[in-house]
């Protein structure tokens, strides 16, 4: 057989090869729909009980391929309540098996953008992947116009679809956004026949800076039939968060390397001694907890075990484990996790 003969022969199987995988995608789009997987992602079984998600563990607004910003959930008994929103919580939360249609409740610690970039994501695909009756985003002042930028962002896309496709609901009457009371104690701001959250105000803002604007930071307590856990949100040492703590099966603490903390306070000192009072290192190293001081404050409150989270440095330059661990343990003597992504407990 000559050469020529050869090659045709090649493209012929090739072909052949070709069509073959096109009408197998032909018949399978022809063929009944298996029961939609709403969101992208195929619903699990409803455990019973509660489990402590960790969505994204990462500290400060920067973005890397190891750990996820901010983001956590409690399930209760399958339906999740979501706390914090940063960049990648609605992947990590679909990784985890929870779909935007699951999503009824939100709680964002404050409003700095680690925290909820992605509600507009969560939000929006709401829309389009399946959703409750209605979705609550809970927070602090400026929360309920955090919501209607969301619902400014895609309306473009709702009003295409609406156009294009048929649909009718429009997202200003199922999607809403709650100003919380920031109170100096612990007070109830939500129920329901799973869970009963408390809140309080912590340290993330200086007085310098509250006194010139209304935007606040909370901490939150989940209250569930068989568990009690607590999230820190971004605070200074904290005696409100101490209260809200007491006696809590979990504490979910931001975390601060107790040398980098140093590094940026000298910065700091440096950044004030030139005329610049409100300098970035000044707000993280006055205005977040270091290991030591997650610590004392885990001491005081007698909670059973920390779970270090938001974390500094984190994954722009991850430490061993031990090196958050052992500084808390200085003053701490229950369980200590460093939280990872993905981490169920």
């Amino acid at each position: 057989m000559d050469r020529r003969a050869i090659l045709s022969g090649v493209a012929g199987f090739a072909a052949s090869g070709l069509a073959a995988r096109l009408m197998a995608r032909a018949v399978s789009a022809q063929a009944p729909a298996a029961p939609a997987a709403r969101g992208g992602v195929a619903p699990r079984p409803a455990p019973k009980g509660t489990t402590l998600l960790l969505v994204g563990t990462q500290g400060g607004p920067g973005i890397n391929l190891t750990r996820g910003e901010a983001a956590n959930a409690v399930v209760v008994d399958g339906q999740p309540y979501v706390v914090d929103c940063g960049y990648g919580a609605l992947r990590g939360l679909i990784q985890a098996g929870i779909r935007p249609a699951d999503i009824a409740n939100i709680w964002l610690t404050h409003l700095h953008n680690d925290h909820t970039t992605d509600v507009a994501a969560i939000l929006s695909h709401q829309m389009t992947g399946g959703r409750p009756p209605s979705t609550t985003v809970f927070g602090p002042y400026g929360t309920a116009d955090l919501v209607k930028g969301a619902i400014a962002f895609f309306k473009a896309d709702v009003e295409i679809r609406i156009v294009d496709e048929g649909r009718a609901v429009r997202p200003e009457t199922i999607l809403k956004g709650r100003d919380l009371e920031a109170s100096a104690m612990p007070i109830e701001v939500f129920r329901d026949d799973k869970v009963v959250v408390k809140a309080v105000e912590n340290t993330h803002y200086p007085e310098r800076a509250r006194a010139r604007m209304p935007y606040r930071s909370l901490a939150y307590r989940f209250d569930t039939p068989t568990r009690s856990i607590v999230f820190s949100g971004d605070t200074a040492p904290s005696p409100g968060l101490v209260e809200l703590a007491r006696n809590a099966d979990f504490l979910v603490c931001e975390a601060m390397d107790v040398a980098q903390h140093a590094r940026l306070a000298e910065q700091a000192k440096q950044a004030i001694a030139s005329g610049n009072e409100n300098s970035v290192a000044r707000h993280v190293a006055e205005t977040h907890s270091t290991t030591e001081d997650v610590g004392k404050m885990a001491a005081e409150a007698k909670v059973k075990t920390v779970v270090l989270s938001h974390l500094l440095p984190g994954g722009n330059n991850d430490l061993p484990e031990t090196a958050y661990i052992d500084a808390v343990r200085r003053f701490f003597n229950g369980q200590v996790i460093v939280g990872r992504d993905g981490m169920r407990l």
